[in-house]
């Protein structure tokens, strides 16, 4: 039992020296460790919110709902890769971290436990939906708010207090 427990505990780092990221055929990021070719990955930040750069997991890519993930080690510092390496990470991470900032709120309105939002984003008008707010809505400080709608995409208001009126009494309750 220990020695299981102790694999749980202990944190492959991945450096440039044993890992090689490649772009696959369909456009998604690749991973070869040691030589060994893990195909498809994903990078997901362990501090997404305050240390974007610093300790990201390599992950093996779901593949169906019952699947579990499987880490394969840990970057401490992106900035230990360079080049075309890096790119490649940075492409999958902006992918994956998608946030557009909320520049208006056209129109708010709230029905049975959900919140229905027309915005303006810095990536074009968007329509969404957001279930239970208390659930999915994130006080950043400094009045930055990110909300997650049903769908799991994240949007962020920059500064909550330029919202409008009626979307601020909203979002007060919850904040």
């Amino acid at each position: 039992m220990e020695n299981k427990m102790k694999n749980y505990a202990e944190i492959n780092y991945l450096t440039p020296a044993d890992c090689e990221f490649y772009e696959t055929e369909g456009g998604l990021l690749g991973l070869k460790v040691r030589g060994e070719d893990l195909s498809r990955v994903a990078l997901v930040r362990m501090f997404p919110l305050r240390n974007t750069d610093n300790f990201i997991s390599v992950r093996r890519e779901l593949r169906d709902r019952n699947d579990s993930r499987v880490e394969y080690g840990v970057i401490e510092r992106l900035s230990d890769f360079t080049g075309e390496q890096r790119e490649l990470m940075d492409k999958e991470l902006e992918r994956r971290y998608f946030v557009p900032e909320i520049t208006k709120v056209v129109k708010v309105k709230e029905e049975y436990g959900h919140t229905y939002w027309e915005t303006e984003t810095t990536a074009g008008n968007r329509n969404f939906t957001v279930f239970d707010l208390n659930s999915n809505l994130l006080n950043l400080g400094n009045n930055r708010v990110l909300i997650i709608d049903v769908d799991g995409n994240r949007y962020i208001f920059p500064d909550v207090t330029k919202v409008g009126e009626k979307a601020l009494r909203l979002l007060e309750i919850w904040l």
